[in-house]
């Protein structure tokens, strides 16, 4: 759309500026994702990633993960990492829970963030 502004020059015979707004554009830009995907007693677990805990996001997207306390003191909601772009760091609650088996891909969904 034209927007035409006046000024005293402008106002001279034979000159007109005209400023035109920038156009904006309204979507959003595209991002690559790629699934999380966890192991918990065997069943490989897809979660598409969304901001979160991890156990909350394949809750809500109708996934079946054990778990019992959601506070990180019970180990019940424990899944093997298989492939999991864009988690957070351990937090002390799990390094706590799990000691060695961090090395091993394994965390703590209730703990875990989707980032």
């Amino acid at each position: 759309m034209n927007t035409r502004v006046f000024t005293v020059g402008s106002l001279i015979p034979g000159r007109m500026i005209v400023k035109q707004k920038p156009e904006v554009q309204n979507e959003p830009p595209k991002i690559k994702t790629e699934k999380i995907i966890v192991e918990q007693n065997s069943n490989n677990i897809e979660i598409k990633p969304v901001k979160g805990k991890l156990l909350d996001v394949a809750l809500n997207q109708g996934k079946q993960i054990n778990f019992k306390c959601r506070k990180g003191t019970c180990g019940q909601c424990t899944v093997k990492v298989i492939k999991g772009p864009g988690l957070s760091a351990p937090n002390w609650l799990e390094k706590k829970k799990l000691k060695n088996e961090i090395t091993n891909g394994y965390r703590l969904a209730c703990q875990a963030e989707i980032i």
